[in-house]
C-alpha cells in the first residue's frame, strides 16, 4: 500500500488535483463574486429607491395632518359645528364649506382617499367620494366611522398619529383630529394602504415580484401577486432593518428590498423571487458555471494522453520486471512511439535475453554442484561408527559369540554395501527403512538392553519414492545427541504413514525419550533460513532441507518437536510419489 501511495500515478493525479481544486475554486468563487457585486448594486438602487418614496409618504401624510389640524384650530365652519342651536341651513352650510376645502385638498393629495366629518351635536357624519368603492363598502366605512368616533377609549386611539385600521377587508391608514376627546365634532382622513404603492406601480420587476406595503410583524397589508400566495408573510424579525436580506418561503426563495416607517409603523419592501432576480445575467451565470467544467474536461484530456504517452509505458516496464522477477523470462516490452521509451524497452528486452543465458548457466553450475555433493555424501562413511562397530565384533570375538560376530557383520556389511550402491537419488521407503534397520542392529549390539527401537511404516506406502538417505541423518542425530545411558532405556521410534490433513501426502516421524532440545534450538531449526556454521551443527539437517526445497519445491515440510513426556521429534511430510513400475 505504501508503494502505490507513492507511485508515478498517483503523484500524477496529486499533481493535478492540487492545480485544477484551486483553478476552479478560483472560478467559482470568482462567479459568485461577481454575481455578488451585481446582487448588491440591484440591492442599493432598490434601497434608494425604497426609501425616497417611503420618505415621501411621510411628508404627505404629514401634510395631511397639518392641514386637518388646521382645520380644527382656525376654520370657522368647524368652530361653529361645536356651538348648539345652529339652524340646519347655518350647519349645512359649515359643514359644507369644510368638506368643499377637504375636497380641494383631496385634489391636490391624490393619496388621501376619504376624508369624513363628524358632529355630534347633530350626530351626523358626512363622507367625501371615493372613487371604485361600492356603496356596501361605503356602509361599513361609515358604520366603522361612528363606531369609533362615538366611544372615547377607540377616539383616543385614533389621535395622535396614523393607525393602521382594518374595514371591509382592506388596510387603511387613519387619522383622527379633534379639539380634545370631549369634543362633540372631529375630522379624519382615511388612506387604503394599497393605493400608498402607487407611485412605484410603474416599477418594472421580475416575474412574480411585487411592491408590498407591511407591519412591523410582516403581515402583508396590500394585496400580494398571484405567484406569493394567500399566506405569504415576511419574517417579522427582520423588518427593523432597513436593508436587503433573503428567506424562504414554501420552498421559493425570495429577496427583499425593505425599509420601515417608525412614525406609520409601515415597511416598504420590493419583493423579487431569487431566481428571478439576475435573470439578466443569465449567459453570464451560464459562463460562470460552465466553464469550471470545461477547464476540467481540457485537464482530464490533458490526464488521458500524459498518462497513456508516459504513464502506461512505465507502468508496462514495472510490470515487466514483477513479470521477470516471478520467473516469466519470455516476458518482452512491445514497441513505442517515443524515442525515449522505445530505446528503453529494447535495452530491457536485450537484458532479458541475457538474463535467461546467465541463469541457464548458472543452473547447470548448480546441478553439477549438486550431483557431486550428492555423490560425496552416498560415498561418506562415519569413521566413528565403523570404529565402533569394528570394535563390537572384536569383543564379540574374544567371548566367542560366533553368532552375534556373523549377525553384525551381516548387517554391517549391508548397510555398507547400501551406502556403495545407492548412485540413483531416489529410491523407495521401504529400501531407506531398511537400511535405518541395518544400522540400528548394529546400534542394539552397542548398547544392549539400554537402547529399544520400532519401525513401522504402512503397506502402500513401502514403495513409495523418496530421495536416498532422506531419513538416516535425523537418526543419527538421535544416537549422537539423545541417547543417554544414566536415564535409563533410550527408545527410539520411526513410523511412517499416510497424513489425515492432506490428501496425497504422507508422514515420516522420528521420535526418541532421549534428552530432548531447547526452546530456542527448536526454533533456531525450524527456522526457514536455518544455515549451522559447522559440521557439529546439524550439517546433515540442513543438507536434507536444502534437498527437500529444491526436489519438492515448496510441497515438502519438516518441524522439530519436544516429544511426550520426554525427547525429540522430527516430522517429515512429503508428497506420496511412485517411480515408474512400483506402484
Amino acid at each position: 500500500m505504501k508503494n502505490r501511495k507513492n507511485s508515478l500515478g498517483v503523484k500524477l493525479i496529486q499533481l493535478s488535483a492540487a492545480i485544477t481544486i484551486p483553478l476552479l475554486a478560483v472560478l467559482f468563487a470568482g462567479g459568485y463574486y461577481a454575481k455578488g457585486i451585481v446582487l448588491d448594486q440591484v440591492s442599493r438602487s432598490y434601497q434608494n429607491l425604497v426609501n425616497s418614496n417611503l420618505k415621501m409618504m411621510e411628508s404627505s401624510l404629514e401634510d395631511i395632518t397639518i392641514n386637518l389640524v388646521d382645520i380644527v384650530d382656525h376654520d370657522v365652519n368647524f368652530l361653529q359645528l361645536n356651538q348648539p342651536g345652529l339652524t340646519e341651513s347655518e350647519y349645512y352650510f359649515a359643514r359644507m364649506g369644510i368638506m368643499q376645502r377637504n375636497q380641494a385638498y383631496q385634489a391636490y393629495y391624490h393619496s388621501v382617499d376619504m376624508f369624513y366629518l363628524y358632529s355630534g351635536v347633530n350626530d351626523t357624519l358626512t363622507l367625501s367620494n371615493v372613487l371604485g368603492t361600492t356603496e356596501d363598502d361605503m356602509d361599513r366605512i361609515r358604520d366603522w366611522i361612528t363606531r369609533n368616533v362615538q366611544n372615547e377609549d377607540h377616539l383616543e386611539t385614533l389621535q395622535y398619529k396614523w393607525t393602521i385600521v382594518k374595514i371591509a377587508g382592506d388596510y387603511y391608514l387613519n387619522r383622527t383630529v379633534s379639539n380634545n376627546l370631549g369634543n362633540t365634532a372631529c375630522i379624519g382622513a382615511l388612506i387604503r394602504i394599497d393605493s400608498m404603492r402607487s407611485p412605484l406601480g410603474n416599477l418594472n420587476l421580475q416575474s412574480g415580484g411585487d411592491v408590498l406595503i407591511v407591519d412591523n410583524a410582516g403581515n402583508i397589508l396590500t394585496r400580494p401577486s398571484a405567484s406569493m400566495g394567500y399566506d405569504f408573510k415576511l419574517p417579522g424579525e427582520k423588518m427593523n432593518l432597513n436593508s436587503s436580506f433573503s428567506f424562504t418561503h414554501d420552498g421559493l426563495k425570495w429577496f427583499v428590498v425593505s425599509s420601515q416607517s417608525s412614525a406609520l409603523g409601515i415597511n416598504l419592501s420590493v419583493v423579487i423571487p431569487a431566481s428571478e432576480l439576475l435573470q439578466g445575467l443569465n449567459t453570464f451565470q451560464t459562463i460562470i458555471n460552465v466553464l469550471p467544467f470545461i477547464i476540467l474536461l481540457i485537464l482530464l484530456v490533458y490526464l488521458y494522453y500524459f498518462r497513456r504517452m508516459v504513464i502506461r509505458p512505465i507502468l508496462d516496464l514495472l510490470s515487466g520486471i514483477h513479470r521477470i522477477r516471478n520467473g516469466a523470462m519470455e516476458t518482452k516490452l512491445p514497441d513505442s512511439n517515443l524515442v525515449e521509451f522505445q530505446a528503453l524497452n529494447q535495452a530491457f528486452n536485450n537484458m532479458v535475453v541475457e538474463i535467461q543465458d546467465l541463469r541457464i548457466d548458472i543452473y547447470e553450475e548448480r546441478i553439477n554442484a549438486q550431483k557431486a555433493e550428492m555423490k560425496h555424501l552416498q560415498m561418506q562413511i562415519n569413521p566413528h561408527f565403523f570404529l565402533n562397530t569394528l570394535n563390537i565384533i572384536f569383543q564379540l570375538a574374544d567371548l566367542k559369540r560366533f553368532e552375534l560376530v556373523k549377525k553384525t557383520v551381516r548387517h554391517l556389511v549391508q548397510y555398507f554395501r547400501f551406502m556403495l550402491r545407492v548412485k540413483d537419488n531416489r529410491i523407495t521407503l521401504g529400501q531407506e527403512l531398511e537400511h535405518l534397520h541395518n544400522y540400528l542392529e548394529i546400534q542394539k549390539l552397542r548398547y544392549q538392553q539400554s537402547f529399544e527401537f520400532q519401525i513401522t511404516i504402512a503397506e502402500e506406502l513401502s514403495r513409495a519414492s523418496i530421495p536416498s538417505l532422506m531419513v538416516q541423518p535425523f537418526v543419527e542425530n538421535a544416537m549422537l545427541h539423545g541417547i543417554s545411558l544414566k536415564a535409563g532405556i533410550f527408545h527410539l521410534e520411526i513410523s511412517a504413514g499416510l497424513s489425515e490433513e492432506a490428501t496425497g501426502t504422507m508422514i515420516i516421524e522420528i521420535a526418541d525419550n532421549g534428552k530432548g532440545s531447547s526452546a530456542e534450538k527448536l526454533r533456531v531449526l525450524n527456522s526457514p533460513d536455518y544455515n549451522p556454521a559447522t559440521d557439529e551443527g546439524h550439517i546433515g539437517i540442513w543438507n536434507v532441507k536444502q534437498r527437500l526445497a529444491m526436489i519438492y519445491q515448496g510441497r515438502a515440510e519438516i518441524h522439530f518437536s519436544d516429544n511426550e513426556p520426554s525427547g525429540f521429534r522430527v516430522r517429515l511430510s512429503l508428497p506420496i510419489e511412485y517411480t515408474e513400475g512400483e506402484r
